[in-house]
């Protein structure tokens, strides 16, 4: 297989780009000029530097592939609207596109349940959750618009597929668990709520096994998939068990959910207004996230794509560890 891994760089993106090179597929990816390409250079994967909001760049990314994976995104917080669209909307117009003119076969874009994330619980929701009617935040709605037209555009001359991985962890992350051991060490974590809210994760290799898997199931296009690890767990419980695993300062002040939402308000629009740089400590998607219910149903997964998740959360646990000694996170 011919494959295009957009975004190359990414944490999910480099962990499928192993996977496919593994099963000896033939790769290629597309990266921003100027990004480190250092772990990609030592790989037998072809580069392109090329930005892929230009369609230009992405038909040539595109031609002579017979798939192409989309995980490339911004991810975050705060920005402005026309960036969030350029990036997550308009570039996943325009791999569409080059998919079409260039005669791929299959589509299979990395969405996130964040596109039906409406701040309510989610208790083992599948894939009949609606999209919302008001989002909480630029990322939540940009993807979206982008799920819903990659499945638009489902047909005859393309195959596409959506994956909605959820709370991705693992070796080679650099924001979430990092950003978790770093405030521990400086005593700034909070728990937010009663503690008790339980939700989906997904260890990285399972989730660059799920997308391989969407690139050639039969059941697969036109459809929207959650793809997470087997088992939920209580997220707080999941954070403190990390804590004392890394011998760091433990969780012991709590905070209501109402108050920390309220102060996500205050600093979203304080960002918006003073345009601030940087990130906020906390926003409303943000605090929902850290108290709110979110786990998922990966029976379609299951079902569908023959998914069956290979990596435990013991043995993910372990290899994040041993990576993050060798790291000195």
């Amino acid at each position: 297989m011919k494959a295009l891994v957009t975004g190359g760089g990414g944490f999910l993106a480099g962990h499928l780009i192993d996977k496919l090179l593994e099963a000896g597929h033939s790769v290629r990816t597309v990266e921003l000029p100027g990004r480190d390409m250092g772990r990609l250079s030592a790989l037998d994967v072809e580069i392109i530097e090329g930005d892929l909001c230009d369609p230009a760049v992405t038909y040539r990314a595109c031609e002579g592939m017979e798939v192409v994976f989309n995980p490339a995104a911004l991810c975050a917080s705060v920005g402005p609207w026309k960036l969030f669209w350029s990036i997550n909307v308009d570039l996943t117009d325009n791999v569409i596109a080059g998919c079409k003119k260039a005669g791929v076969k299959r589509l299979v874009h990395v969405s996130s349940p964040s596109a039906v994330f409406d701040g309510t619980d989610h208790i083992d929701a599948d894939e009949s959750l609606p999209y919302p009617k008001k989002f909480l935040s630029h990322y939540c709605e940009t993807k979206a618009v982008s799920e819903q037209r990659v499945l638009a555009a489902n047909g005859p001359d393309l195959e596409t597929v959506a994956v909605r991985p959820h709370a991705i962890w693992g070796p080679r992350d650099r924001t979430l668990f990092p950003r978790i051991i770093e405030r521990a060490r400086a005593r700034r974590i909070l728990q937010i709520g009663d503690g008790e809210n339980v939700i989906s994760t997904l260890y990285v290799e399972n989730g660059a096994d799920a997308l391989v898997l969407a690139a050639s199931a039969e059941k697969a296009p036109g459809n929207v998939y959650f793809v997470t690890d087997a088992d939920s767990i209580k997220l707080w419980d999941f954070l403190r068990r990390i804590i004392k695993d890394l011998d760091l300062p433990p969780i012991s002040r709590k905070v209501p959910y109402r108050l920390v939402y309220a102060a996500g308000a205050l600093q979203e629009a304080a960002w918006a207004v003073f345009k601030l740089k940087g990130e906020p400590t906390v926003t409303r998607y943000s605090a929902a996230e850290m108290a709110k219910n979110h786990s998922y149903s990966i029976e379609r997964a299951r079902s569908d794509l023959g998914y069956n998740p290979k990596i435990d959360r013991e043995e993910g646990l372990r290899r994040f560890y041993e990576w993050a000694e060798e790291e000195g996170i």
